[in-house]
């Protein structure tokens, strides 16, 4: 993948996540504190629903202590004023307090009167008897032990839910020996919760206890209620209501309705659409933020970058370490060109003198190695071996080196052997053949190999005789006397190279032994070869028959001494 490629993947991957992120918590931050808001507007209409119950309750509280405070009212419990029924507690008078009755007990729990009526309803009904039958002298609504005494509020029955209001009788001035009880019904039915709807504006509703078995939802919120008893349980229905809920507690103190208030969520909806406007916000600032950073790293960055990686590339593609690349501007990727150029100038100088180097270490290799090993070697791993059928071995030794190095000092010894056997080098790479090592004052040289050749035997006799002149020459040149022995053999060898450190080419087999014995049984002087060799080179060659030899761990050889090349 390209790096502008990275580069754009990251820089959107980066934008999309932050901006999910920073969506996430802001809608959880947001909502949250919506939700907060919208709670505590749902508590706060309930908080008004549940005063204008009380308002309700205290209307009709009122309603009763002006009733309870009256003179007449009083006679009349005291048994001094029969017409006042007749007189006060009318259709008219019922209908305009909106009362479903109203009740005058004494205080043994006779009913004195019982208003029968129905405001909304042109029919005067009975009222129930099973109202009379719970009006017992220890009811909440009898039950007045001082003049201040007065019960309100909810009264939940099973025929129907009723506001009421309970107070002792007594005279105007608030005296009077509390004759019996004055109690006010006011029904609570679907046209109360209508107008008490239409005067706050919230849809409310009122559940009795049989409705909360009906409705796993209303249990719920019951459940709720029941854990916080003084915050209102809250619910959202969904993304446009919500509702509130609340106990609404009976005479008795019991809860016995459940207040439901349902509301619009404005508030959320509201939040909602600030939320989309801040996410398309971050969405259009993050996006334009991310093209001029694509747009402004492209131009200064990557296509400078590119510029740069183009140049490195023809480099090295047209192997020309004297070339440099294009350096403008003032910043890191200027620097950088400056570096790579500098790094381009010490690989031309490295270049330079590794050159040299190979070319050394190749004179090197080939002094040590044919020039055909050393290429294989180059190429090749492990050992490197090789059968020849047919070449001719030659070892050569100085007669007497022992006592002659005891005569002269190292250096003088070193010169005499670098002397000699710079001239059988220069003998050896004459004829074409291939000089093997040196083991102090012997010398060992090959022909046939490591290219074979069909003269190799002739190669080495030449070899042979060239030898014993070269040291002729070095023998004037010294007071000292010495002499070598010479040991031709012909036949099969192995060649090869082996070991990893200080690896020379070096040759094994019977014809490699037999040589070197022909040279260790030979004489001072001259050139003893096998008979193999012999049978190859008496047609051109001139030898002397030496007869049978007996060789270290081989018996009884026959061998010859080479004494010349026929005219």
């Amino acid at each position: 993948m390209k790096l502008y490629q990275k580069s754009l993947l990251v820089i959107s991957c980066s934008l999309l996540g932050l901006i999910a992120i920073l969506s996430g918590s802001l809608s959880v931050i947001l909502l949250r504190s919506f939700w907060e808001l919208e709670t505590k507007n749902a508590t706060r209409d309930i908080r008004r629903v549940e005063n204008a119950l009380m308002q309700k309750v205290a209307q009709l509280d009122l309603v009763t202590a002006d009733w309870s405070n009256w003179d007449s009212l009083h006679d009349f419990m005291t048994g001094d004023n029969e017409d006042f029924v007749q007189g006060n507690i009318t259709d008219t008078v019922l209908g305009n307090l909106q009362l479903r009755g109203l009740l005058l007990i004494d205080r043994e729990g006779e009913v004195k009167s019982g208003g029968q009526f129905e405001f909304n309803s042109e029919v005067r009904e009975s009222l129930p008897a099973s109202w009379f039958e719970r009006l017992t002298l220890e009811h909440p609504l009898l039950a007045h032990e001082s003049r201040d005494s007065l019960t309100a509020g909810f009264w939940v029955l099973p025929e129907e839910t009723l506001l009421v209001s309970s107070r002792p009788i007594l005279t105007s001035d608030g005296e009077g020996t509390m004759p019996g009880t004055i109690i006010m019904l006011r029904p609570w039915d679907r046209a109360q919760v209508q107008e008490l709807t239409e005067e706050l504006e919230l849809q409310v509703q009122f559940h009795r206890l049989s409705d909360l078995e009906e409705s796993s939802h209303l249990q719920a919120m019951a459940a709720r209620l029941e854990e916080t008893p003084d915050e209102p349980a809250v619910h959202p229905f969904n993304r446009r209501d919500m509702a509130g809920y609340q106990w609404v507690r009976d005479i008795y103190g019991r809860p016995q309705l459940l207040l439901e208030v349902t509301m619009p969520r404005d508030v959320y909806r509201e939040g909602q659409r600030a939320l989309r406007y801040l996410l398309g916000s971050l969405l259009l600032v993050g996006g334009v933020f991310g093209v001029l950073t694509v747009v402004l790293l492209e131009r200064l960055v990557l296509r400078r970058l590119a510029r740069l990686s183009k140049a490195v590339s023809e480099i090295g593609k047209s192997n020309d370490l004297t070339l440099r690349v294009s350096t403008p501007g003032d910043d890191e990727l200027s620097d950088l060109g400056i570096s790579i150029n500098g790094m381009l100038e010490d690989l031309e100088k490295n270049a330079a003198a590794l050159s040299q180097e190979r070319e050394t270490v190749e004179r090197l290799l080939l002094n040590v190695l044919p020039e055909s090993i050393a290429a294989r070697l180059k190429v090749e791993e492990g050992a490197i071996a090789e059968l020849f059928d047919d070449v001719t071995i030659l070892f050569a030794d100085i007669v007497g080196f022992t006592p002659l190095s005891l005569r002269l000092s190292p250096v003088e010894m070193v010169n005499l052997l670098n002397q000699i056997f710079s001239e059988f080098d220069a003998i050896a790479a004459q004829l074409g053949l291939e000089k093997i090592k040196t083991i102090g004052d012997a010398y060992m040289v090959a022909g046939g190999l490591p290219i074979p050749r069909p003269d190799h035997a002739e190669a080495i006799a030449d070899m042979a005789l060239a030898m014993l002149q070269a040291v002729e020459r070095v023998q004037r040149q010294h007071p000292e006397e010495f002499q070598i022995r010479v040991g031709i053999n012909s036949g099969t060898v192995v060649a090869g190279v082996i070991g990893t450190h200080k690896f020379i080419y070096d040759l094994w087999g019977d014809t490699v032994n037999v040589a070197s014995r022909m040279e260790s049984h030979g004489e001072p002087g001259k050139i003893q070869v096998t008979e193999a060799t012999y049978e190859r080179l008496k047609q051109r060659y001139n030898f002397r028959g030496r007869g049978m030899v007996a060789l270290k761990g081989r018996g009884e050889m026959k061998s010859y001494w080479l004494t010349g090349k026929k005219s």
